[in-house]
């Protein structure tokens, strides 16, 4: 049920119309597939990719409203979230009574799970993380086919079936190693989708803002341009493909606090912007854990006609944005030392984590990429 407001009614409306739009399309797809069976025609491989896609995206049943103007939106059950499979809640520890009714309002602590472990030390973890992402690739390439931004991507709007070999349903926990089973990931919740249709129908007279956007997994131009969306589709498509970027990052550091910087970089940073709102601090966070990761370059903004990020002609990054140094930085945050798996993941998320949206890579060069060659067994 979707609860009553202007603001989420209209979320409301934007899922049913992206739940009937994707429902149309996978019914045509599957009648297509049935004729060309029974004609024995071939598909063309590009549209095989964009109609498998399908799969990989929430199926919607119905929508109605009730006499209250109450929304209900019907989709089938499937599985638990990408979020709940990496992550074990812990009830946080307070160091005194005072702190009690604060922690408690932070909710649980999350830490790595035991399938995260097994995701990221054993040879089918790393194939299964491997799969998910290519399944999430696919899964917007449906959406990208159709000049549709997600705009939401995140371990929470993942959600895995690990499906049953032999009874075909979706198990309740992590299997053991005896279990026969595979796994399927689909892309739920599209309350802050866009396409033309909903840009200008369903999103009011202000349109499409922030508050619709998880700033974790939103991109550098989304954060600091609020007209970003009014670019051309091929650029805001691009949106996306930073958040998977997001996304793997955490697969890979087993936290949601992927660009984090440490205790002591805050404390000399809160040096310089003493008296900023708490926005702008946050954004000076960000910007500063971008540069540590060598996704904001100080200096090479000239490339795109801005000006350089040097004060005085010293440098704000003293150190070399190599492939070699953006490795140690994950290896050092990863709580297993592991890191990237290899070097085509690392060079994966370095292309999907562009801060330039056009120079970010695009679906269909991202499910082309090495790290997927073979592709992954569905």
């Amino acid at each position: 049920m979707v609860e009553r407001g202007p603001t989420v009614y209209l979320s409301g409306l934007r899922e049913k119309h992206f739940g009937e739009l994707f429902l149309n399309a996978y019914n045509i797809s599957e009648s297509s597939s049935a004729t060309q069976t029974s004609s024995s025609q071939p598909a063309s491989s590009g549209l095989g990719l964009s109609e498998e896609g399908l799969k990989h995206i929430a199926r919607y049943i119905e929508y109605f409203e009730s006499r209250y103007n109450d929304i209900w939106l019907v989709f089938h059950h499937e599985g638990v979230s990408l979020s709940k499979l990496m992550y074990t809640a812990e009830e946080a520890e307070n160091s005194s009574a005072g702190e009690k009714a604060e922690e408690a309002s932070h909710g649980q602590i999350l830490r790595p799970s035991k399938w995260w472990t097994w995701l990221k030390t054993t040879e089918s973890g790393k194939e299964e993380m491997r799969r998910i992402i290519w399944q999430l690739l696919l899964g917007l390439k449906a959406c990208h086919d159709r000049n549709i931004t997600h705009r939401d991507i995140k371990p929470e709007n993942m959600v895995i079936c690990i499906e049953d070999i032999k009874s075909g349903r979706c198990l309740k926990g992590v299997p053991n190693g005896d279990h026969n089973f595979k796994t399927k990931m689909r892309i739920i919740d599209f309350g802050s989708a866009l396409d033309e249709y909903t840009m200008k129908h369903l999103y009011g007279s202000t349109g499409p803002s922030g508050a619709e956007q998880t700033h974790d997994y939103a991109p550098p131009e989304a954060i600091m341009n609020s007209s970003w969306h009014h670019g051309p589709t091929s650029l805001t498509l691009k949106y996306d493909m930073w958040s998977v970027g997001v996304v793997m990052l955490e697969m890979i550091l087993g936290s949601p606090n992927v660009f984090e910087i440490s205790s002591v970089t805050r404390a000399l940073l809160d040096q310089h912007i003493r008296g900023w709102s708490e926005n702008f601090k946050e954004l000076a966070y960000k910007l500063r854990s971008l540069m540590e990761m060598c996704i904001l370059i100080p200096g090479s903004s000239l490339k795109h006609g801005g000006a350089s990020a040097k004060q005085g002609g010293i440098s704000l990054a003293s150190w070399k944005c190599s492939e070699e140094f953006f490795a140690e930085q994950i290896k050092s945050r990863d709580p297993l030392k592991i890191g990237f798996p290899n070097v085509w993941a690392l060079r994966l998320v370095r292309g999907l984590l562009q801060w330039y949206p056009e120079d970010r890579v695009t679906v269909d060069e991202a499910l082309q990429h090495p790290y997927f060659q073979p592709p992954p067994s569905s």
